[in-house]
C-alpha cells in the first residue's frame, strides 16, 4: 500500500447526539446490559466532551472527577516510567472507559491522549453511586470491568517474564485486531488506528527495536503487512500460532 489506508476522523470536535450515545453505550461492557429505556435515561444525563487530535483527555497525577466512555475516535493510554519515558498501555476505542471509575475524585494513574478527533461521555464520580443504586446491572458490570482490568494487569506482568517478545507482539496485534480490526475484501484485517511502533512496544512490554525486528520477520513471512503508522493482518491463524508459541 502506497497510501495510508487508515481513514481519518472528522476535522472538528462535535457533540454526541442521542442516537450516538445509545449506540456506544450498547457496545460498552459497562452499560450494554441496560434496557433501551434505561440507556435513554442515562444517556440524557451524561455530558459529552470532545478533543482535537493530540489533546489530553486526562493527565496522570491530576485529580479526576469522573471517567469517560469513548463515543467516537481513539485515545492512547500512556504511563510515565521512573526514568521519564512514556509507555503506551492501551488504545481506547468506542465503548471503552478511560480514567478511574470511582464515587469520589481520584488521582489518575495513566494519561489519555486523543489520537484523532475524539468524543466521550463523562460519567461524574459524585453521580456514580446514584447510577449504581438505580441500575443494578450497572453495578455488576462495574465489578466485572474492574476484575477484568486486574486480570489484564496480572497477565501483562506474567507475560513479560514467561513469554517471548514475538509471542507478546503477536498477542498485542491479535488484541488490537479484535478491538479495532476492519475486515477487508481481500481477507486481510486492517487495524483502524494510526499505530506507532512504540505503541506496540509499550503494550508488549518490550523495546521499539525488538518490536521492529519481530514485525519485520512477520512481514517477511506474510503474516502481516505494515507501513508508517498502520498494520494489516494477512494471516490470522499464523498470528495466533505465534502468540501461543506454536
Amino acid at each position: 500500500m502506497s497510501l495510508h489506508p487508515v481513514r481519518s476522523a472528522c476535522s472538528h470536535p462535535h457533540p454526541c447526539d442521542m442516537a450516538t450515545r445509545i449506540a456506544v453505550m450498547k457496545r460498552s461492557q459497562l452499560t450494554q446490559g441496560l434496557s433501551e429505556e434505561q440507556l435513554t435515561n442515562l444517556a440524557r444525563d451524561l455530558k459529552a466532551w470532545s478533543w482535537h487530535e493530540g489533546d489530553p483527555l486526562l493527565l496522570a497525577g491530576e485529580e479526576v472527577e469522573g471517567s469517560y466512555m469513548i463515543a467516537s475516535g481513539r485515545a492512547r493510554i500512556t504511563r510515565d516510567t521512573v526514568d521519564g519515558k512514556e509507555l503506551t498501555m492501551d488504545i481506547a476505542a468506542p465503548g471503552d472507559i478511560v480514567g478511574p471509575v470511582s464515587t469520589v475524585s481520584t488521582a489518575a494513574v495513566d494519561s489519555a491522549w486523543a489520537m484523532e478527533t475524539t468524543c466521550a461521555l463523562f460519567i461524574p464520580a459524585d453521580a456514580l453511586a446514584e447510577v449504581v443504586a438505580e441500575y443494578p446491572q450497572f453495578a455488576v458490570a462495574l465489578l466485572q470491568m474492574q476484575q477484568e482490568r486486574l486480570r489484564q494487569a496480572r497477565e501483562r506482568e506474567v507475560g513479560q517474564t514467561v513469554h517471548t517478545v514475538e509471542q507478546r507482539v503477536a498477542a498485542v496485534l491479535e488484541e488490537l485486531a479484535e478491538k479495532l480490526g476492519q475486515h477487508m475484501s481481500d481477507g486481510s484485517i486492517l487495524l483502524q488506528v494510526r499505530l506507532r511502533r512504540q505503541d506496540i512496544a509499550g503494550m508488549a512490554g518490550t523495546t521499539v527495536e525488538s518490536t521492529s525486528r519481530v514485525m519485520s520477520r512477520m512481514k517477511k513471512d506474510g503474516v502481516i503487512d505494515s507501513g508508517r503508522e498502520w498494520v494489516s493482518i494477512l494471516d490470522s491463524d499464523a498470528l495466533s500460532d505465534l502468540a501461543f508459541g506454536d
